[in-house]
């Protein structure tokens, strides 16, 4: 299942940090605003090919 997060904020942190331990997860993307905050959730997991961050504006 491949899964686009909106927002890199605590919530959508914590909901990597979840997606990182259940397989049926193969790709996630954090989108968010400001993409050095998705980078850094990204950065965090250490899981490249998994997690990737983009930026989006959803205002």
């Amino acid at each position: 299942m491949r899964v686009l997060v909106v927002g890199a904020g605590g919530v959508g942190a914590a909901f990597a940090a979840i997606a990182q331990r259940r397989p049926p997860f193969e790709h996630v993307v954090l989108a968010d605003v400001a993409p050095e905050r998705a980078q850094a959730v990204v950065d965090r997991l250490g899981e490249p090919d998994r997690f990737s961050a983009e930026r989006v504006d959803a205002s």
